[in-house]
């Protein structure tokens, strides 16, 4: 099972196993570790597969109690990913990484480019805008399983469907969420985390999201 896009509006290809290969046990005994355990989106700066720097949706650089490289299979050097970070931290101590996931950054295309894909089902787990409006966060549940067809993957994409510009200038995006489920069954539930940058927005714009949830169509609507 793979997710598949392009650069600019579809999913990456990448395997479960990619996902969840950088997870360490999330918990542990005794009764004050869990008290300090936080989740975060964060921009990992990587040297070679050195983490050298952690930026949170706050601004806040986070330093670490220990070096930690990536896995072989993550599959760039050099570069900033996006991940959502599971640590602890206790007052101004470094943290202690417990676990990551990738998410992956998601660019808006143009309708026509959209048009083959389903708009297949997902579970919205949560949507919300990063407190220093560098991007728009989503947890989705995708329905998984073991297909037939090893070359089987899930597409995802996301369209502008109109831009309307207001009397004080500022514009409203309305933008549809793409899913193609393939051929893939729906078993159970894995999570994927996507970003979409904000940089392109100016202040005062909104930015309404369309998408088909297994409870029918919703909109989530985000000022920048």
């Amino acid at each position: 099972m793979r997710y598949s896009w392009s650069y600019s509006f579809w999913l990456l290809v990448v395997t479960f196993g990619l996902m969840v290969s950088c997870t360490i046990e999330p918990y542990e005994s005794g009764d004050t570790s869990l008290s300090y355990l936080k989740a975060e989106m964060v921009d990992m700066h990587v040297v070679g597969r050195e983490v050298r720097s952690i930026v949170t949706d706050a601004d806040e650089r986070l330093s670490m109690s220990s070096s930690y490289v990536l896995p072989e299979n993550m599959e760039h050097r050099d570069t900033t990913y996006r991940m959502m970070l599971y640590y602890n931290k206790e007052g101004n101590k470094p943290i202690e990484l417990k676990s990551l996931r990738r998410a992956y950054v998601m660019k808006p295309s143009d309708k026509q480019s959209s048009l083959t894909l389903n708009d297949d089902p997902v579970k919205l787990v949560s949507a919300w805008k990063a407190q220093n409006d560098t991007y728009l966060n989503l947890s989705l549940g995708l329905m998984v399983g073991n297909a037939e067809d090893d070359e089987a993957v899930h597409k995802l994409g996301l369209s502008v469907d109109t831009v309307e510009t207001t009397v004080d200038g500022s514009k409203t995006y309305c933008l549809t969420f793409h899913h193609d489920q393939g051929s893939i069954p729906e078993y159970y539930t894995q999570t994927v985390y996507l970003s979409i940058p904000l940089k392109d927005y100016a202040m005062g714009d909104r930015i309404c999201i369309k998408m088909n949830t297994y409870s029918g169509w919703i909109e989530k609507s985000f000022a920048k």
